[in-house]
């Protein structure tokens, strides 16, 4: 099978297997669901891709560059700390609904292959976002705007309160039996308490 015999199947094909993974997930997902929802057959998808995993990776690594590249500009922006914060925070909500494929490759690598994710997250150098956002808390602290706070903690909180209403959005609609529609809707509200939750813990209140 040469690539002139298939054009645009390659492209059919990630353009799908985005498509159901965000509706599927990963586990849910098969190579025939993406062969047929890209009119293309599995010979194809193992052709250009090797394996489900690999598409998988492949999708999540375009979506992952994308998160980095725009929360390291904000960090390395003259915005004012707050406005930063702000920003960052604002960068998941706003990216997350395009690709859950990041939190979903998270989840599952969690499960699978830790060392992998550890090995494919130490390649985008998040000792040096951390050091640069440790020199701007400690400029806030000096000039008591804010309370002292480990780096780590504070990069840790704001991940862990963007990345959970997505990470478990699906379980959540189900639960509590509300629509996807009104269910995305409800977490650009939640954004805002989340930004006022952040700064609010930051204040230095002596």
């Amino acid at each position: 099978m040469s690539k002139e015999q298939s054009p645009g199947v390659k492209e059919r094909i990630l353009y799908s297997a985005k498509g159901l993974f965000t509706e599927k997930g990963y586990a849910g997902t098969s190579v025939r669901d993406i062969a047929a929802a890209s009119d293309a057959n599995v010979a194809h998808v193992k052709y250009y891709f090797g394996s489900k995993a690999k598409l998988f990776e492949i999708i999540f690594d375009e979506a992952f560059d994308i998160l980095v590249e725009r929360v390291s500009g904000i960090i390395h922006s003259d915005l004012p700390f707050e406005e930063m914060i702000e920003k960052w925070i604002t960068t998941y909500y706003e990216l997350l609904p395009r690709y859950p494929q990041i939190p979903i490759f998270v989840l599952s690598e969690i499960n699978r292959s830790p060392e992998e994710l550890v090995k494919k997250i130490s390649q985008k150098n998040p000792g040096k976002l951390l050091a640069l956002l440790a020199e701007r808390v400690d400029e806030e602290v000096e000039r008591g705007a804010i309370r002292p706070i480990p780096v780590l903690d504070l990069g840790l909180n704001i991940l862990s309160l963007c990345m959970f209403p997505f990470m478990f959005g699906g379980y959540i609609t189900r639960t509590v039996s509300i629509s996807e529609a009104n269910y995305n809707a409800l977490l650009q509200e939640h954004k805002q308490h989340v930004v006022d939750f952040v700064l609010r813990g930051l204040k230095n209140d002596r």
